[in-house]
């Protein structure tokens, strides 16, 4: 019982980093709180429900949810994104509007029911003597994976030398040469092809349906602040610190309870940071 407890527990702690480091990527280099992140990943849920009522095999979704939703972005970027840039309190009013837009879009088109979207793989796999879901498994693997491609992006190539630079500062790095809206573009297709992943990830566990952004958001806004400004081990640390505190109050006490010590644990680690 401890074994798949623990592993539950590291499961959801998987999750939440998946789900915040689309929002960590934009919110760090681009000073942009999107809060229509749940609804990139709202849509790539809807990719993979779409994909598999295709016959299409639901691993494809995997690829297809970042490309789909990432192109969304690209047409997204010059008639919306690009003049908010650096403007934190701008941003968070137009994308909760442009949240709001995308729910009743998909509403529309797809209504207000759940879609159902199988696992990429049945069955269990025994860990240490204990039978554990073979999908939530691999959701683990792929959280660590996700992890090293961003950091080794971030570190080992010449986009990322630029995109630090860019966080550091925009204007010096735009007096020495570096195009700055590109890298802002570039960021926000990468955020959004990260959003999509993880709506494609989610869809099995969850099902798609217009307004499943909304609860994931405010976990992965409380990872991304206890996190830190663009720091990926610092994402690391929150969505284990948050995801844990979660997993484990909702296994003993209630889910509920496990929401609010969530919320109460990300305060008291945002007070502390500043303090």
């Amino acid at each position: 019982m401890l074994v798949l407890s623990t592993l539950n527990v590291v499961s959801g702690i998987a999750l939440l980093f998946i789900v915040a480091l689309g929002l960590a990527v934009i919110f760090g280099v681009m000073g942009v709180v999107n809060l229509a992140h749940g609804e990139f990943m709202m849509m790539g849920a809807y990719t993979a429900y779409m994909v598999t009522s295709a016959g299409l095999p639901v691993g494809f979704s995997f690829v297809a949810a970042p490309i789909i939703v990432g192109l969304i972005a690209v047409l997204l970027e010059p008639i919306f994104f690009r003049f908010l840039y650096g403007k934190l309190m701008e941003s968070i009013l137009a994308t909760w509007g442009l949240s709001l837009v995308l729910q009743q879009v998909f509403q529309l088109t797809f209504g207000s029911g759940y879609k159902s979207v199988p696992y990429l793989t049945e069955g269990s796999v025994s860990v240490f003597g204990t039978g554990f879901s073979t999908y939530r498994l691999l959701v683990i693997c792929l959280a660590v994976l996700l992890a090293v491609m961003v950091l080794l992006i971030e570190r080992r190539t010449r986009y990322g030398t630029l995109a630090r630079a860019t966080m550091s500062n925009a204007v010096l790095a735009s007096t020495l040469g570096i195009n700055v809206n590109r890298i802002y573009a570039g960021t926000l297709v990468f955020g959004a092809g990260l959003a999509g992943l993880a709506g494609a990830v989610l869809a099995p566990l969850t099902s798609a349906y217009p307004t499943m952004g909304l609860g994931f958001l405010t976990n992965s806004f409380f990872a991304v602040l206890v996190g830190g400004l663009g720091s990926l081990p610092g994402l690391v640390f929150a969505s284990s610190a948050l995801g844990a505190t979660q997993g484990v109050i909702s296994l003993l006490i209630d889910p509920v309870v496990g929401s609010i010590a969530l919320v109460v644990v990300a305060l008291i680690l945002v007070r502390r940071k500043t303090i």
